[in-house]
């Protein structure tokens, strides 16, 4: 931006499809509290300026307030521009501004040849008065915006879209209850399955000690260990015999029994290693 008169006037170059353009920003003696006037040089051929090179119709202008943003309005009015592909110059005219109020003829003529235009085709059909009435009253400016095609399709938009968010947030609250009803038995499942977790694991550790308890070999040990013992038990009643504490007859019938179960074990454990050394060498 550069200053042309400090605080009064101020120009924006930049380049579009129609060439370099020169904005000039005129502050009024009122400004802030007046809408700047702003110029296009050269003039060129669009919706927003007027025969005189003056920006009429550009939005940020003919919404201005006391709390618009300047430099914003500006950089719309510029984007506005560079961007424009039809962008081209006016052919002949005066590119010297006036100074003043916007004049209603001109707006109104600008307007019209705007009636192409969804967003401009209301204001054509207004008078030079109803402008004023717009132009001076905020409020009525704001309920002619609210009536506007694109406003209302947008309104209705928003309202349907709360419309859907309302449904979506009452769905999810029906499921609340069933949400909370199926974590409660989850919980209960997993306490189920943590119960079974722990009655298997018992179960498994059993299971191995019974295992090693029973295998054949722990079986061929526990025989011979058991057959040992009668063979002790056996040498114990003979002596018993020997040194006279035992009558002949219990002693014929306790050393037999002994000798016999001695016996029964020792063939038992012989018959079952013969069976695990034919399983071996079988390849089991």
């Amino acid at each position: 931006m550069k200053k042309i008169s400090f605080d009064k006037e101020y120009s924006v170059e930049f380049p579009t499809k129609a060439g370099n353009l020169s904005l000039v920003i005129e502050l009024g003696s009122k400004f802030p509290f007046e809408k700047p006037t702003m110029k296009i040089c050269p003039r060129i051929t669009h919706k927003w300026v007027d025969t005189t090179g003056e920006i009429v119709l550009a939005p940020g202008l003919m919404n201005y307030t006391i709390h618009s943003d300047l430099g914003r309005v500006v950089q719309v009015i510029r984007r506005e521009f560079e961007l424009d592909q039809s962008l081209t110059l006016a052919n002949g005219g005066n590119n010297n501004g006036f100074s003043g109020n916007i004049a209603i003829g001109s707006a109104k003529n600008a307007i019209t040849s705007l009636s192409n235009d969804v967003e401009f085709f209301s204001l054509a059909k207004l008078t030079s008065a109803e402008l004023l009435r717009l132009n001076n009253n905020v409020d009525c400016l704001d309920e002619f915006i609210s009536e506007l095609p694109s406003i209302e399709a947008s309104n209705k938009n928003i309202e349907n879209s709360i419309t859907k968010i309302m449904d979506l947030a009452n769905s999810n609250m029906s499921k609340e209850e069933p949400i909370y009803n199926l974590r409660l038995e989850i919980s209960k499942q997993l306490e189920t399955i943590e119960t079974y977790q722990k009655s298997y694991a018992e179960l498994s550790t059993k299971y191995v000690k019974l295992s090693e308890k029973y295998s054949p070999q722990s079986i061929s040990d526990n025989l011979k260990k058991a057959a040992l013992k009668c063979d002790e038990e056996s040498e114990r009643i003979a002596e018993q015999f020997l040194n006279g504490d035992m009558d002949c007859d219990k002693f014929l019938q306790v050393y037999v029994k002994s000798r016999t179960v001695s016996y029964t074990r020792k063939a038992k454990e012989d018959r079952l290693n013969y069976q695990l050394k034919q399983l071996k060498e079988a390849g089991f």
